[in-house]
């Protein structure tokens, strides 16, 4: 009598089982989804922030507008800087909403899927224009954003739409795994995105309001009594308020129509230019690290103005100030 036959098919391992889970993810369609939402989602934040959420960037002059970014851009020495200089600084309010409606353009066209190698491509046009002139001073270079911004457009333009998600397209009664795949990969990235603006808008709101500028009171008391930052005789334009700047608080004002912070460093007065030097974007003073923060890229300077960290590379731009024996407070600028 013949034995039976012992079967040889072993059970499926779990790393078989993942294998086989995450295949539909590997396709190109993932792929593309995943850049066309987080890309497209970036640049459609991008030209509604510059638009409508940033009163101050559709300006020709002030920190944060798009005026003072484009000065920043031809002092920095880029490669771009002799072509800002001559044709963007004379009219920077149609540069900046130029820039702010290609990058809708851009967000438009990834997220409802319609001419997309095409949008990818304005893209990586804007990011190279952007690697030029504002990442350009940004050493190391992994601190840059617009390199990787750069590559991606890339990558998208040669993938394509991925064939999924497009407005227009004919409505399918059943999904293919990978096109399953694709939709749950780009509702997570779109998500996430979700969650990082409200995140970035709340810090946004937080560094100004808590590490902003109160207004001066005097104080009582031993305060030490506040001497000039630097040797330079009396003269110059008064800072209203400064007189009665608390040890450790700062005052923002005007400096001959450039946005200016000046603050009391234990009995020394010290004023700077608001731009952070990284991008132009607006520095707090924070009172209670006794520094200062640009919202936006997340650089720090000392009360002396040097870099404390990246991605700006360069101390805060620096103005005179010094004290009359009246002891009012005033600026010079050369």
């Amino acid at each position: 009598m013949a034995s039976p036959k012992r079967s040889t098919r072993r059970g499926t391992s779990l790393a078989d089982r993942m294998t086989a889970a995450l295949a539909p993810y590997r396709s190109a369609a993932v792929a593309a989804v995943v850049l066309r939402i987080f890309l497209g989602g970036t640049m459609l934040y991008a030209g509604i922030d510059k638009t409508v959420l940033d009163p101050r960037f559709l300006q020709a002059e002030g920190v944060g507008s798009i005026g003072e970014t484009l000065r920043y851009f031809v002092t920095s020495g880029g490669p771009l800087a002799g072509l800002v200089e001559a044709v963007a600084l004379p009219q920077p309010v149609l540069i900046g909403a130029s820039m702010a409606g290609a990058q809708l353009l851009v967000g438009a066209s990834l997220l409802t899927g319609s001419w997309v190698r095409y949008g990818a491509l304005l893209g990586a046009g804007i990011s190279l224009t952007l690697a030029l002139t504002a990442s350009w001073g940004v050493s190391p270079y992994y601190y840059g954003n617009d390199l990787p911004y750069l590559v991606g457009f890339l990558a998208l333009a040669a993938l394509g739409d991925g064939g999924v998600l497009r407005l227009g397209a004919p409505a399918q009664r059943a999904y293919s795994p990978e096109r399953r795949a694709a939709i749950v990969s780009g509702t997570g990235v779109a998500a996430g995105i979700a969650a990082l603006l409200l995140l970035d808008r709340s810090r946004a709101i937080s560094a100004i309001t808590e590490g902003g500028t109160p207004s001066p009171s005097p104080t009582s008391g031993a305060s030490p009594t506040p001497t000039p930052s630097s040797s330079a005789p009396a003269g110059g334009t008064a800072i209203d308020g400064a007189s009665g700047l608390a040890d450790g608080q700062a005052l923002n004002f005007s400096a001959g129509g450039t946005d200016a912070v000046l603050i009391n460093d234990e009995g020394t007065y010290r004023a700077f230019e608001r731009a952070c030097t990284h991008q132009g974007t607006s520095v707090d003073w924070q009172t209670g690290s006794g520094d200062f923060l640009c919202s936006n890229h997340g650089a720090r300077f000392s009360a002396e103005g040097g870099v404390t960290m990246g991605p700006a590379n360069q101390p805060l731009r620096a103005i005179e100030v010094t004290v009359n024996s009246d002891g009012t407070v005033v600026y010079r600028r050369n």
